[in-house]
């Protein structure tokens, strides 16, 4: 489980959720989301996981995005939590009305994050995130 902060933005994302499906919760300036399954996409890339979200669209006119970085963490035998700095991007694609060209632009974030190993039992199972 990832816990990111900055100023007034909390972002907690669990990569296998109840049911095994990933679940993202965002509550900061752009309102409070909750996403689930294929609402989010995510990316392995050399950073790290690249997770995003689609957090407003309206029509085909305009698209903001959230896209946070989490980077590959390895935990010790009795360690349950680790801090880590990382980033993000709140990123608005906007569409020009009388041509195809897109105008957009992009708001960095500086994400204090914690990760945690949390264990899931269900049915006899157990499951380490």
């Amino acid at each position: 489980m990832f816990e990111l902060t900055c100023e007034d933005t909390k972002i907690t994302y669990g990569p296998v959720g109840f049911g095994g499906a990933p679940r993202l919760h965002y509550d900061g300036p752009m309102g409070e989301h909750v996403f689930e399954g294929d609402e989010i996409q995510s990316y392995r890339s050399a950073r790290g996981l690249e997770v995003s979200v689609t957090l407003d669209r309206i029509s085909h006119l305009r698209t903001i995005t959230l896209t946070v970085f989490l980077p590959d963490l390895e935990f010790g035998d009795a360690t349950t939590e680790l801090s880590f700095q990382t980033v993000g991007i709140h990123a608005t694609r906007r569409r020009a009305m009388v041509s195809d060209i897109a105008e957009g632009g992009s708001e960095p974030l500086e994400l204090e994050g914690l990760a945690r190993n949390i264990e899931f039992q269900n049915a006899g199972s157990t499951v380490l995130l």
